[in-house]
Parts: structure tokens; C-alpha cells; sequence
């Protein structure tokens, strides 16, 4: 990863958005490609939802699957400090 920020524009729910960051662009477009097709879950389950009941069910499920991949990472280093001292 590099630490020069580029610009990145994605189309985000119909909306265009200019992403700065030091990620790739490939990066980006994914980001923004599972954002929408998040958006476009919710709106199969429920288009009654507002943008912001949406925006507020994707950050609750993203930092759940944070907290769930650093919980399991935690695990995957314990198991190969233990490997290790054997």
C-alpha cells in the first residue's frame, strides 16, 4: 500500500462520489460495487427504508464483520503462538 492519496470517483446509489485515498482504485470500485449491492438488498427486503435507515444498517453490519475478522484474527494468533511453543 502506498501512501499517496488518489482521487477515485464512484457512482454510490445513482450519486457520483470523489473517494480520496491512498487505497488502490481498484480497491475503491469494490468498496463502492459492495455498497451498492448492499443498498440494493435493502431495498429487496424493505424499500420503506430511508437513506439514512439504510446508511445506518450498513455501518451496524460493517463494523460487525470488523469486530467478527479482528475477533478471528486474535484467535489465529493465538493458535500460531501456541503452535510455535510446541
Amino acid at each position: 500500500m502506498t501512501t499517496e492519496k488518489r482521487r477515485v470517483k464512484v457512482i454510490i446509489d445513482e450519486k457520483e462520489y470523489t473517494i480520496i485515498s491512498n487505497k488502490s482504485a481498484a480497491h475503491i470500485e469494490l468498496v463502492a460495487e459492495t455498497i451498492n449491492k448492499q443498498i440494493k438488498e435493502l431495498n429487496t427486503l424493505s424499500n420503506k427504508l430511508s437513506k439514512e435507515e439504510q446508511a445506518i444498517l450498513m455501518a451496524v453490519n460493517a463494523i460487525s464483520d470488523q469486530i467478527d475478522s479482528h475477533t478471528r484474527m486474535i484467535e489465529l494468533e493465538e493458535n500460531l503462538k501456541q503452535t510455535d511453543k510446541n
